[in-house]
């Protein structure tokens, strides 16, 4: 099946966890990088932020540094929740999720 295509989009929103499965952030760069090239904005959404908050915490602190917009969420708790429904307002937004496992390439 071909996957659609998408169009006219202000933003991309990458969802990633710390934890099951475990982030591949080599990929997530070079996702990030494409979409800047398109002039796409991305943001980061970091869910499931209650299985590891170390590296919940490290990939937070990694690319906010560089300046990119990152958002810790938990849909059980409802943390973040907000936040992501203010992104979307006013915008057309893609929803992203990189691949994780090398596996996943084949």
């Amino acid at each position: 099946m071909k996957r659609p295509k998408v169009s006219n989009i202000s933003q991309i929103i990458f969802v990633i966890s710390p934890k099951m499965p475990k982030p591949n952030l080599l990929v997530l760069d070079k996702e990030l990088v494409y979409a800047e090239f398109l002039k796409i904005k991305p943001v980061i959404v970091i869910n499931k932020i209650d299985l590891d908050a170390k590296m919940t915490d490290e990939i937070y602190k990694l690319y906010k540094s560089i300046g990119y917009e990152v958002i810790k969420t938990n849909c059980i708790t409802g943390e973040g929740i907000k936040d992501v429904q203010k992104l979307l307002k006013n915008n057309t937004s893609a929803f992203a999720r990189t691949i994780w496992r090398t596996e996943n390439l084949l």
